[in-house]
């Protein structure tokens, strides 16, 4: 099992965000993806959103979030350390 550096919350923000998951958005694109996504929905919300997207389309699921963890680890992991 690998442990996620990045605060998964954080993750969770990017996942259910309208950022399309072929993209590669820079750190501050990020940031700025995943405190709008907080503010909007708060950390409830994403998780709620989340394992709609996971129980509705879990083929789908799976890659976005796989994308979402190694964009926020790659943008937020330095931003934190």
């Amino acid at each position: 099992m690998t442990i996620c550096p990045v605060d998964p919350v954080l993750c969770m923000a990017l996942f259910v965000s309208d950022t399309p998951c072929f993209s590669n958005p820079d750190a501050a694109t990020v940031r700025r993806t995943v405190d709008a996504t907080l503010e909007r929905l708060g950390p409830d919300e994403c998780y709620a959103r989340a394992a709609e997207i996971f129980g509705d389309r879990p083929d789908v699921a799976l890659n976005r979030i796989q994308w979402a963890r190694t964009v926020c680890e790659r943008a937020l992991s330095t931003a934190t350390a």
